[in-house]
């Protein structure tokens, strides 16, 4: 019950004094009575009112008359009264504006309760959702970590195989890729790319021979890879190994036994039989060459230039297939064998024997030919071809008890050569050498029977060419290969000398601007390095050479800019620059025996290339002198 009332306080102390009293009432009965308390509530709108009354009811109609007349003494004048006050009729009636105000209020409690039970609910709803949400996120980072795991244990169990093959056929890959590696380059400049193969092992191009080529592989590392394959009874499949030799013995002296010995290597050399085809300069040599890999050339037996290339046109010419067969391959690699002071006419003894028939100057113009016939080659159109000239002097009879065969580049030898010796370093340019292929090479001196010798490191002058090879002795640790203190300051020594040529030249001798960077050649098992580090320093465009141009041509080409007329073409065919200028590279190498050298070599060239003979001097010279000086200093410390 609600009172709106300003009289509320008194209308409080009415209620409890109407209560007290009939309490009171109660109390003074003697006989159990029944109290009903009536009340009667009258609601109309806000109005309320209120009577309460009390009756005392007999419940027991056979009482004594002496109780009766006791209780008609108290009760009777009650009957019908009202006892209490009515505190309905005590409180005011609500005005309108007060319920109106008393709705609002309530509709607006109500309205409040009802948006905090929907903020509540809306708060769990986005709280649930985040925690999906979380939960979600938790889901996929665990997949992802899972998926992560996986991939890793995969990628383990991948290198962990990887490894293990790779590790199991190093050898294979070592040989095999240097080949594949020489193919490629050699047939993206038109040069060959059968670098004398002489069998095949699973339909894979081997060397057929007891020892292993470091270019090519071998017989046995091709069996390590039948038997990582699961397979060991790989059969060999040896090919028609033919080598074509033009040679009149009549011309040219002492090629009967250099050709006898070579003879004999190759069957030493290789499992399968190699087939010698020997042919004169004025027989009938079939076409193509009869499928041989490599063909061999004494150039004395042929009579100038115009010989050789009839008869290379002959030889490298592509046969149809026969009976269903494959179209025969001409060789691609053609060895010439020359001599002594082709290009050094005009020293003596060589002067003298050119003087009667002009027999050196021949042999140059067949060295040139085959050059010419190797650059001029149609990548796409023709059989790529390499070229090897090899330079002896005069044949001996025998080889001499020492072994002091020598190799150079170029024409820089003088002396003969023993029939071994010869055969051998043939031997090397047909099969082994990769440093051979397109290169000129001289070679003297004589090799016993039975004597070996380290070719990689005689032949790898070619690479270049050498210019210079200077060794400064056994390096300070023989057990690392690279943390050597000796290596360390000699490669550290070469950079500072090498840095003097860059920017001024005054002083340095040159009359080419250069450029000085660090060499990127890296070491090589094959060239018996195990640490190498360098400089190279590269010559820069100047008017000189095919760039030189007349007062004429500069006329013309004015003229030309200046749109003066009509301008005659000059005949003489324009040239391009060259993409390459040329340079020196200065390798500081240790080898594999401990041993450390430094070398200089030709680098950042192409047969485009104008030499620059007078500049390259100058910088070996003065790296010459600088190695000297350097090895007396560290002399005179130790």
């Amino acid at each position: 019950m609600r009172l709106y009332c300003t009289r509320l306080p008194a209308a409080i102390l009415l209620l409890f004094a109407g209560c007290f009293h009939i309490a009171h009432l109660a109390a003074a009965f003697s006989s159990p009575t029944s109290c009903s308390l009536s009340h009667s509530s009258r609601h109309s709108g806000r109005e309320f009112s209120r009577d309460v009354k009390i009756i005392i009811c007999a419940q027991n109609g056979n009482v004594d008359d002496a109780d009766e007349d006791d209780e008609s003494d108290g009760l009777d004048d009650l009957i019908g009264k009202k006892l209490g006050i009515n505190i309905g009729a005590e409180l005011p009636a609500l005005s309108p504006e007060e319920i109106e105000d008393i709705r609002i209020q309530a509709q607006a409690t109500l309205d409040k309760a009802v948006d905090g039970r929907l903020a509540d609910i809306e708060k769990l709803r986005e709280e649930m959702e985040e925690d999906l949400s979380k939960s979600r996120k938790r889901m996929e980072t665990a997949s992802k970590l899972n998926v992560q795991f996986e991939k890793q244990n995969l990628m383990e169990k991948i290198d962990r195989l990887s490894d293990e093959f790779l590790n199991s056929n190093a050898d294979f890959r070592e040989g095999t890729k240097k080949a594949a590696a020489a193919d490629q380059l050699a047939a993206s400049s038109g040069r060959g790319v059968d670098w004398g193969s002489w069998g095949s092992v699973g339909g894979m191009d081997v060397v057929m021979g007891p020892s292993e080529s470091v270019l090519l592989g071998s017989v046995a590392a091709a069996r390590r890879l039948a038997a990582l394959e699961g397979d060991d009874d790989l059969p060999i499949v040896a090919h028609d190994n033919r080598v074509l030799v033009v040679v009149d013995e009549k011309k040219s002296k002492g090629s009967d036994r250099v050709m006898e010995r070579l003879k004999l290597l190759m069957q030493d050399a290789f499992d399968s039989e190699i087939i010698v085809d020997t042919y004169g300069p004025t027989g009938n040599i079939p076409i193509g060459g009869n499928n041989a890999q490599t063909a061999l050339i004494f150039a004395s037996s042929l009579n100038d230039r115009s010989s050789l290339e009839n008869l290379l046109g002959r030889v490298l010419k592509r046969t149809a297939p026969v009976a269903g067969s494959a179209p025969g391959m001409p060789p691609s690699h053609v060895v010439i064998v020359s001599g002594l002071g082709t290009e050094r006419t005009n020293k003596m003894p060589y002067s003298m024997q050119n003087l009667l028939g002009g027999k050196l100057d021949k042999l140059r113009e067949i060295e040139q030919a085959i050059i010419s016939i190797s650059r001029s080659r149609i990548v796409g159109k023709q059989n790529p071809l390499d070229y090897t000239i090899v330079k002896f002097g005069d044949i001996a009879s025998s080889d001499d008890k020492d072994a002091s065969i020598d190799i150079r580049p170029g024409d820089v030898l003088d002396g003969e050569i023993g029939p071994n010796a010869a055969a051998n370093v043939l031997l090397q340019a047909l099969a082994y050498q990769p440093y051979a292929r397109n290169s000129t090479l001289c070679s003297t001196g004589s090799l016993p029977e039975g004597e070996t010798v380290e070719w990689n490191d005689k032949f790898v002058c070619l690479s270049g060419p050498e210019l210079l090879r200077v060794d400064v002795g056994p390096g300070i640790s023989s057990d690392d290969a690279i943390l050597d203190p000796k290596y360390e300051q000699i490669s550290q020594y070469v950079q500072e000398w090498a840095a003097t040529f860059e920017g001024d030249r005054k002083g340095t001798g040159l009359t080419t601007p250069v450029l000085v960077r660090k060499s990127r050649k890296p070491t090589s098992k094959f060239d018996g390095v195990v640490a190498r580090s360098g400089m190279r320093i590269l010559f820069q465009t100047t008017n000189t050479g095919d760039r030189y141009k007349s007062a004429s041509e500069e006329k013309l080409e004015e003229k030309e800019r200046s749109g003066g007329g009509t301008v005659k073409k000059s005949s003489k065919p324009l040239t391009t620059k060259s993409s390459k200028e040329g340079g020196v590279e200065v390798l500081v190498e240790k080898t594999t025996d401990g041993s450390i050298r430094v070398r200089a070599r030709r680098c950042n060239l192409d047969h485009k290339t104008i030499v620059k003979e007078m500049s390259e001097g100058v910088i070996v010279k003065s790296l010459s002198r600088a190695i000297d000086a350097w090895v007396k200093a560290k002399g005179a410390l130790s």
